[in-house]
């Protein structure tokens, strides 16, 4: 839900910034170039050195902060820039290190549980956060003005900063 309405904000700046099919395809190219080498570099040399110093819990309760500093910047920066270097940044946390850490927090249940939980995380929630976040959109169309609704975004990235909190350490995990 939290990644929707970032789309959903940086692709009204992103139209803003330019009307030109072309010029949106080559800002998009260069965003997924970017973000693919920082995320195979991640993957490849970092992620288990983190996962390792910081702690799943600790990881995943960042993810919620990330978003909380995301949307405050979408109302004091809402520039193409600000919205390059923080899809950069919230992808590569996502795939290099989020996802990652989700699974090593999978791996914890029992062979069963783990397939179970695994699926339902990455497709029910996945998606039900991308139809939840959605009704962003309707309020994009609505009069509160469009720099205001990242900032109500920030108590659910709260929520999930709570989340991350709560998930308890490998001795503590039962199924």
């Amino acid at each position: 839900a939290m990644m929707t309405i970032h789309w959903i904000t940086s692709v009204r700046i992103i139209e803003g910034w330019s009307a030109i099919g072309e010029t949106r395809i080559i800002f998009f190219s260069n965003l997924e170039q970017t973000v693919t080498i920082l995320t195979l570099f991640t993957q490849f040399f970092l992620t288990s050195a983190i996962i390792r110093f910081a702690g799943p819990k600790n990881i995943l309760m960042l993810y919620g902060f990330l978003f909380i500093g995301v949307f405050i910047g979408y109302y004091v920066n809402p520039s193409i820039s600000y919205v390059f270097a923080v899809t950069v940044i919230l992808r590569l946390f996502e795939y290099g290190i989020n996802k990652p850490t989700r699974e090593v927090v999978f791996s914890y249940l029992k062979r069963m549980d783990r397939y179970k939980s695994s699926v339902l995380a990455e497709t029910f929630f996945v998606r039900f956060g991308d139809f939840s976040a959605s009704i962003f959109i309707v309020l994009t169309k609505s009069s509160i003005a469009f720099s205001h609704i990242p900032l109500l975004a920030i108590p659910f990235a709260g929520c999930l900063a709570f989340l991350g909190f709560k998930i308890p350490p490998k001795e503590k995990i039962t199924s």
